[in-house]
């Protein structure tokens, strides 16, 4: 720590963190080994071996440098998982409409943000609470506001339904991704498993106790597909519920549909 760095806690040193403030005071020549550098070496092997796979001396290994040599440009491992939270959502979100449907605007920056979570699907691991502090999240955080703006909300209540649409994302990949790993560590397939499950159910279900549970099972319900969407299952729906929600508190205040979309 260089004279002109002061110390710092909680936010204020993860927004320092994150916009490289805390990078500054080192002199010589630059050094072959990046903060860059050791981020994306950390991401590569999350994508490949999963969150905990990720240490500061597997890092090292992988670059060919000792672990100490880590620790003179990120400080601790929560340090560099912060990192890696901002650095894997560096795909930008879907640019402002000109049509002016904030509806198909929030609709492509779900799926933005389902396909970076596809592309890194230890993120929905990282326990990170509050709003985003780095500038990818930042420009996601920027972008939903946008067109959420668009639909007649107040700021405050855009700021809900981003939150709201994000935590739906974010926890059923999570349930998602949990589902595929047990699936792979126990050797059975999940299609047969979730079978399994099921034949065990209407085993031992009462209808009389459980009559909706068995009404939802004998409709077929957890046996179909996934909807003609490019959503997941299991995201559809709920997405456009809240999407429909927006629209239906916007008109009844007064405020104008989604542009082409009938009232």
């Amino acid at each position: 720590m260089t004279s002109e760095q002061q110390p710092t806690t909680g936010v204020t040193r993860e927004v320092e963190l994150l916009w490289g403030l805390r990078e500054g005071g080192r002199r010589g020549p630059k050094p072959k080994l990046s903060r860059a550098a050791i981020v994306d070496a950390a991401i590569a092997l999350a994508d490949t071996e999963g969150l905990d796979a990720v240490s500061m001396q597997r890092v090292a290994e992988r670059l060919g440098y000792t672990t100490m040599s880590l620790y003179r440009h990120v400080d601790s491992k929560d340090d560099l998982v912060t990192l890696m939270w901002d650095v894997a959502m560096s795909e930008h979100p879907p640019g402002p409409r000109t049509d002016g449907d904030w509806r198909a605007g929030i609709e492509a920056w779900c799926q933005g943000v389902v396909d970076q979570y596809r592309e890194h699907p230890w993120y929905v691991h990282i326990s990170k609470f509050g709003p985003p502090a780095g500038p990818n999240g930042l420009r996601w955080m920027e972008a939903g506001l946008r067109e959420l703006n668009a639909s007649g909300l107040t700021p405050a209540e855009s700021l809900q339904i981003l939150l709201l649409l994000n935590t739906t994302l974010h926890n059923v990949l999570r349930m998602d991704h949990d589902r595929k790993l047990a699936a792979q560590k126990s050797g059975v397939p999940l299609e047969e498993s979730e079978r399994e499950w099921l034949a065990g159910l209407r085993r031992v279900l009462d209808p009389q106790e459980f009559p909706t549970i068995t009404g939802t099972i004998d409709a077929g319900t957890f046996e179909e597909g996934p909807p003609d969407a490019d959503l997941p299952e299991g995201l559809h729906f709920p997405v456009q519920r809240i999407l429909d929600g927006v629209e239906a508190y916007v008109r009844a205040r007064g405020g104008a549909p989604s542009a082409g979309r009938p009232r």
